[in-house]
């Protein structure tokens, strides 16, 4: 019976030791095939399901380490597509009205590429890598100097980014690499 008892004991700690370890195996696997956003969702749940069962710590620190070299990786993306491009910086803004706004932006911060889409027409904010990747193949398709037209620059952004020309406010901000900025501003 002793000896039953302790098989079978022997049997759980060993169950559970490589149910832990396979965890891990399988988060840090995920983590490095999803997106920024699942990475954070996974990121998140692996911190509860710790909380949840009184393990160490040590779980969710290394799906934290996993999510900043995914965002280093993306980082580096970002970094290596924005240097193919004519702008360092690029913000638009259009108001439709009636709480309807179209905003996007890219800037490059210390180093560190930030891009945001908050789309009220079709209700969509996207951040990060997910931005970018919408947001850049767009702006390759510009070709906006300091010698553009304030027409010229704004039909290439509307036809660019799908967007109509009922606006009631459009502004847009371009940061060239060396340092100087392009406006144009206009109200209907």
């Amino acid at each position: 019976m002793r000896k039953s008892a302790s098989i079978a004991g022997s049997i759980l700690a060993t169950a559970l030791l490589l149910g832990a370890c396979g965890n891990n195996d399988t988060n840090t696997e995920n983590d490095k095939t999803t997106s920024t956003e699942d990475a954070t969702t996974e990121s998140g749940a692996v911190s509860d399901e710790s909380t949840n069962k009184d393990t160490s710590s040590g779980t969710s620190d290394s799906s934290t380490t996993n999510d900043s070299t995914a965002s280093d990786s993306d980082q580096d993306y970002m970094k290596e597509k924005m240097d193919k491009l004519t702008y360092d910086e690029f913000e638009l803004e259009v108001d439709y009205g009636k709480n309807k706004e179209y905003e996007i932006e890219i800037e490059q911060d210390n180093g560190k590429v930030e891009s945001t889409v908050e789309d009220e027409l079709s209700n969509s904010n996207l951040h990060g890598r997910e931005a970018f990747d919408e947001i850049y193949p767009k702006l390759e398709k510009l070709d906006i100097t300091e010698t553009t037209s304030k027409e010229q620059a704004i039909q290439q952004a509307l036809e660019a980014f799908g967007l109509k020309d009922d606006y009631v406010k459009f502004d847009i901000e371009i940061t060239m690499p060396d340092g100087q900025k392009i406006q144009f501003e206009d109200k209907k």
